[in-house]
């Protein structure tokens, strides 16, 4: 079978301590991202910043820590992008089958079912810095070995399928601590502009790093390919080093071992899941979470397949039509990301649910394209809504959360990656037997029909700020 050869000062965090304080003695109803800044130190820091000219949509790049955090995120989510692409085309070229396909992304969602909530826990307990520097080394290692097993000859199935395994895992107990940071690193009065300025980050990779990964496939094979993934996380780990906050450790954890964390994991595992079914908005927000996951991003994994099938004429040019896909789809997710910048925290339910109703059009259209040229518009509408749907998941889940809870509620939403990838694994067997276009033209429908019951039914949702 043909193979293709191819860091912030210590004011502003104490000031983001207090922050944290005063949220957790506010009514349910509210917000914690609604308190005003209480600390003489982030009252002169917003004022200042009303003073200088960057457009309030990048407020955030004030503060130091965000920039280095911003930084590294952008080389850790590049490599993964890159691997979005790459690892799906070497496995369809390997084997042909969609089938397969869904059992590589299903090789990286089992280890996260199982160790995410793990990660969560480790997230409250430890500091997440060095969590996310262990963790950006292992996916260092992981993408090198692929690259030493290509130049070698030794690429096989097997292989791919148990690297995908090891970075499941390693994504589970490193990304509840990312998603964990992103409150730490600002002034709380730009939480929701710093979750919307990470997510343009992140659709700014998902822009240029498909591309780039197709293109090196391409031109210089797989090999240089895990070169390139392995260079953008060592980027990620000489920007996360120079963090140099440290935040306020969870009650007695800073005593701790990794060893005695890990001991009291399953009580505090308990603890999260009964906050989160107590905690009504809580539920809602991750249920909608998890179905616009589930029926929502199935498309982007099976990509590289569907472009090779149905707009290509061999697996080399699919795997340019699909990264080509991915990166056009990014543009509606960057416009989705800046906007979420921009707008005033309410309605934020509504949007939600617009958002996930977006992203169904867009799966919808894909399916019913025939040409290329029509597929990049409708990944245009699905970039929009695929950023909608996790701006704001993300961005309310930090407002109503509390503290002492983020990182398990942040790992319960890492989840929804799991959810996606079993998923697509179900999707791709039934492509196999009623045809890739079908099967996605329903999930679209089947997204579209969830959002609308779920603005009709669950008052929750629709008062969401």
């Amino acid at each position: 079978m043909a193979r293709l050869n191819i860091r912030r000062g210590q004011s502003a965090s104490a000031s983001a301590v207090q922050e944290r304080s005063a949220a957790a003695t506010m009514p349910a109803e509210a917000p914690a991202s609604a308190v005003a800044p209480s600390a003489p130190a982030a009252t002169a820091e917003t004022e200042a910043v009303r003073k200088r000219r960057l457009p309030r949509t990048l407020d955030s790049f004030y503060d130091r820590e965000f920039r280095w955090f911003y930084i590294s995120m952008l080389g850790h989510m590049g490599s993964m992008n890159m691997q979005l692409v790459i690892r799906g085309l070497l496995a369809y070229a390997l084997t042909e089958s969609y089938a397969t396909l869904g059992l590589v992304g299903l090789a990286g969602a089992v280890p996260q079912l199982f160790l995410s909530m793990f990660g969560g826990v480790i997230a409250d307990r430890k500091p997440k810095k060095t969590v996310m520097q262990l963790g950006q080394l292992a996916s260092l290692l992981n993408a090198a070995a692929l690259a030493a097993a290509e130049f070698m000859g030794m690429m096989s199935i097997e292989l791919l399928l148990i690297s995908a395994a090891l970075q499941g895992a390693t994504m589970a107990l490193m990304m509840p601590a990312r998603q964990a940071m992103i409150p730490d690193v600002v002034a709380p009065d730009r939480l929701m502009n710093a979750v919307a300025l990470n997510m343009a980050g992140m659709n700014s990779m998902r822009l240029f790093a498909p591309a780039l990964g197709g293109f090196i496939v391409a031109a210089f094979g797989f090999g240089w390919g895990f070169t390139a993934m392995s260079l953008l996380y060592v980027v990620a780990i000489i920007c996360m080093s120079q963090l140099t906050w440290r935040p306020a450790s969870a009650p007695g954890a800073a005593d701790q071992t990794f060893r005695q964390v890990a001991a009291s994991s399953f009580a505090d595992i308990g603890g999260g899941f009964r906050y989160i079914w107590r905690d009504h908005k809580m539920f809602v927000i991750l249920s909608l979470a998890f179905a616009t996951s589930a029926f929502g991003m199935p498309l982007q994994f099976l990509l590289p397949g569907y472009a090779a099938d149905i707009f290509a004429e061999n697996a080399e040019q699919g795997g340019a039509i699909a990264g080509t896909l991915l990166s056009v789809s990014a543009i509606g997710a960057l416009v989705g990301a800046f906007a979420l910048a921009s707008i005033p925290e309410r309605n934020r339910g509504w949007l939600f649910l617009v958002g996930g109703a977006i992203l169904g059009l867009g799966i919808f259209l894909f399916a019913q394209a025939d040409t290329k040229e029509l597929a990049l518009v409708t990944m245009v509408i699905f970039g929009l809504g695929s950023s909608f749907r996790m701006g704001l998941s993300q961005g309310l889940l930090h407002s109503y959360v509390e503290g002492e809870y983020r990182g398990r509620v942040m790992a319960v939403f890492m989840l929804q990656m799991s959810m996606m990838q079993f998923a697509t694994f179900f999707v791709g067997i039934a492509a196999e037997a009623f045809g890739i276009r079908v099967v996605v033209a329903c999930l679209g429908l089947i997204l579209i029909a969830t959002m609308g019951l779920a603005g009709a039914l669950v008052p929750t949702v629709r008062r969401l700020q």
